[in-house]
């Protein structure tokens, strides 16, 4: 089953042959200073191919320069969001879930024991058909 997506061309395509400028941007995130790597970092979430997708996003200012610099991470990853039905720890970002947080999850990180599924991708054979791996 396919639950990531790798660059061909960085920051451009990927190697199912889409262009990131052709993604839709669903919903992001704020910008978190990353302290031990001098950096700040963000995700947003995609709709592309029926699925939706988390690709990470960093910036920097070099040194010199006064405008930032930004790097996508390595991949795209195949996400679900969840609502929990209990207090838990997060199986994806390791925080205290209270009952009925929303959360963007891995596809194969979803546990019906604390989840409910929101929103998820369509049923797709590239997929192995699946919208949640659990």
């Amino acid at each position: 089953m396919k639950n990531t997506l790798q660059w061909r061309i960085h920051g451009d395509e990927f190697e199912d042959g889409s262009k990131i400028a052709d993604w839709k941007k669903i919903e992001s995130s704020a910008w978190h200073f990353q302290v031990e790597s001098s950096y700040e970092m963000t995700f947003d979430i995609y709709e592309h191919d029926g699925q939706f997708w988390k690709l990470y996003q960093g910036r920097w200012v070099i040194e010199g320069i006064a405008e930032y610099t930004y790097r996508y991470g390595g991949q795209a990853c195949r996400m679900t969001q969840v609502a929990y039905t209990e207090k838990a720890r997060s199986p994806h970002s390791g925080l205290l879930k209270q009952r009925g947080d929303l959360e963007w999850v891995r596809v194969y990180e979803v546990n019906e024991r604390i989840h409910n599924v929101v929103k998820t991708g369509l049923p797709n054979p590239k997929y192995n058909g699946k919208t949640v791996a659990a």
